[in-house]
């Protein structure tokens, strides 16, 4: 028998790339291009992680992010032969499986988070870098090292062409987080064509210029080459690691090298003739049996969940209040926090600083920090003297991360930190929530819990003008499914939000006034039984409502103000004086659509008043009565609609 002419790892890759290709081709629907590509960046990398398949949760296990993830089949197939046995590869893409057409979060398979949006998986994989340096330098101990592993990120020319990982990768290489590899498949092709179309940066001193170590694999296809380049990333002691490796999109297969490959369906002729050039076994689905053997003995050497597990108990007994908190990283209970109003006027945002303090002090997984406007926000954990205590390379026990003004990535990174068991809260003013909204939206899809704290909402920032004046923010973030939008008016409301959200442990946006809530807002005594009219609102115009409700009760006109702090978790069944006979007012400093929606759902008639323009220069009191926020005009609506 004539001897091959490929290697057994080369066989092994060669099977990835058929395998992933028949997945896609059973499912008529793929990415074949990458598949064949980065095969053998994907077997180097698991070959040399650190992983259980008997435990795709465990906490120690090297993180790996797929940010290029519309190549999902050849992360499923890697995931399989590497040892995760719950895997059909022939559901690829159909309805009800778990291998869905771009990586969704399923740590039973192995998939460590949700991708498919480009750039976004480098984001959440510096997120989880920063989790393991905290985690390490607050819980590792003399003889227990427990925190100790890396985190791959896979990306493409599309990834690093997008803007948040610009963002991302500065923040990373000024942190130095030397257990970063970034794996550059860098086949130099994007859907439309070439890259030179679009793009003539220099990629490698742009990373050299952020504070990366670059290495290179001239030869994409050689797996042994990228492993000894991954080796010698993880060796870094002070920054992160890029390895580009040169490949060729599509290789092996016809249109090989051109944009053709990107999302071609390779015909089983065409599978047929790729197995037959690759000498491997002709049946569809399958593996040489070497190959089979070969895969079986790398999974064998990664059984080391059960020796930390030991280590883990023993660490227990010789630091017990520490172990009882990292137990809490890694079992993620929804604890109970209590948080105290003081029960004074205060802004939103002084009120959430402090609740979030209280918040801090009860939990050692709260972690985050702002886009550069913590100061203004007030969202920091702040040290005993009131200052901010930042995460740095050196500090890596710091409270608080300097995200600079890098919306977008703060919010991916916030992901990443989610995925790794903390529970972050990151920051800025409401009006710049648009950068940050597709990492927002992965928040929601992924269901982790991280809490968006946005300040100056509504026109509370007049004199800087429309451009910081929030008119549709609010509803843009309502429309998010699975994401709660929290606009509390007074401190109690603030210190009952902050208390639910966090012990809810799901995605939220919490908004927040730059100017004086009324406290209370409301006086619970008056709450009339039979309204002639109901209002309802959020946030500081509560206090204006109620002022309306004092000029509407002095000409004989009874009405209930309700304070509806989170719209989409609204009980209205609570309040029987909402029903269709009852008019219904509602006011809130923004679209008036989200208002609508929810009257029209209810079956409710009445009005909103609404801030549906784009605002304008001018002091806070004169826009707002220009804008009708003011408890006379609320009055005469209220009127109006009684006639």
């Amino acid at each position: 028998m004539e001897a091959s002419k490929y290697t057994l790892e080369q066989a092994a890759v060669n099977t990835l790339r058929v395998i992933s290709c028949e997945a896609i081709s059973k499912a008529q629907s793929g990415h074949s291009g990458i598949a064949l590509s980065a095969a053998p960046l994907l077997y180097a990398i698991y070959k040399n992680m650190n992983y259980d398949r008997r435990n795709g949760s465990w906490f120690n296990r090297d993180r790996f992010v797929m940010s290029a993830g519309h190549g999902s089949a050849i992360l499923y197939t890697t995931l399989k032969c590497f040892g995760f046995e719950d895997i059909d590869l022939k559901t690829f893409r159909q309805f009800g499986s778990s291998l869905t057409g771009h990586p969704e979060l399923n740590e039973k398979i192995g998939v460590d988070c949700s991708t498919g949006p480009l750039g976004q998986g480098i984001g959440m994989a510096v997120g989880m870098a920063i989790a393991e340096k905290k985690l390490a330098a607050t819980y590792n101990k003399q003889d227990y090292d427990l925190i100790n592993h890396y985190t791959y990120c896979l990306c493409g020319d599309g990834c690093l062409m997008e803007g948040v990982s610009y963002e991302a990768v500065a923040l990373a290489g000024h942190l130095g987080l030397n257990k970063l590899i970034l794996v550059y498949d860098c086949n130099r092709v994007t859907l439309d064509g070439g890259l030179e179309n679009a793009s003539s940066e220099d990629v490698k001193k742009r990373f050299q210029a952020s504070g990366w170590r670059v290495l290179e694999v001239a030869d994409g296809n050689d797996e042994l080459a990228i492993g000894t380049a991954i080796k010698r990333a993880k060796n870094s002691k002070d920054m992160p690691t890029i390895v580009i490796c040169y490949t060729e999109i599509g290789h092996g297969a016809k249109n090989a090298g051109s944009n053709k490959a990107h999302g071609q369906v390779l015909s089983a002729e065409d599978l047929a003739q790729l197995r037959a050039d690759m000498e491997l076994v002709s049946t569809p689905f399958k593996m040489d049996a070497d190959v089979a053997t070969h895969f079986e003995k790398i999974v064998k050497t990664k059984n080391k969940w059960g020796r930390w597990r030991g280590l883990f108990r023993k660490y227990g007994m010789d630091y017990p209040l520490l172990h009882s908190q990292l137990s809490e990283f890694i079992d993620k209970p929804h604890n109970h926090y209590k948080c105290s109003a003081p029960g004074k006027q205060m802004s939103g945002r002084d009120a959430g600083s402090a609740m979030l303090n209280q918040i801090a002090a009860q939990s050692p997984r709260l972690f985050g920090g702002g886009a550069d406007v913590v100061t203004t926000t007030k969202a920091f954990v702040h040290t005993s003297d009131g200052g901010i205590e930042y995460f740095t390379f050196d500090n890596p026990l710091g409270s608080n991360i300097a995200y600079g003004i890098r919306e977008f990535a703060m919010g991916a990174v916030s992901n990443g930190l989610a995925l790794h068991g903390f529970t972050p809260y990151c920051s800025t003013f409401l009006a710049f929530s648009d950068y940050a909204k597709p990492a927002i939206r992965l928040s929601a899809l992924m269901n982790l819990p991280v809490t968006y704290v946005f300040t100056h909402d509504g026109i509370g920032n007049a004199p800087d003008g429309s451009t910081h004046q929030c008119s549709e923010h609010i509803a843009a973030l309502r429309v998010i499914p699975n994401l709660h939008v929290y606009r509390p008016c007074d401190d109690f409301e603030v210190a009952a939000v902050y208390e639910y959200v966090f012990e809810k442990q799901s995605p939220a946006a919490i908004v927040l006034s730059r100017g004086d809530l009324v406290s209370p807002a409301i006086n619970p005594q008056h709450n009339i039984q039979a309204p002639r009219a109901t209002i309802l609102s959020s946030g500081s115009e509560v206090a204006i409502c109620t002022r309306a409700q004092k000029i509407l009760g002095a000409i004989g006109i009874f009405v209930n103000v309700i304070s509806v702090p989170c719209l989409e978790s609204f009980n209205i069944s609570a309040h029987p004086e909402l029903n269709p006979k009852t008019p219904v007012v509602a006011v809130e400093m923004g679209s008036s659509m989200p208002w609508y929606a929810f009257m029209g759902r209810h079956n409710l008639r009445g009005a909103v008043v609404g801030f549906n323009t784009f605002g304008a220069t001018g002091a806070n009191d004169l826009l707002a009565a220009n804008l009708g926020f003011t408890p006379e005009h609320i009055a005469d609506v209220v009127q109006e609609i009684l006639k």
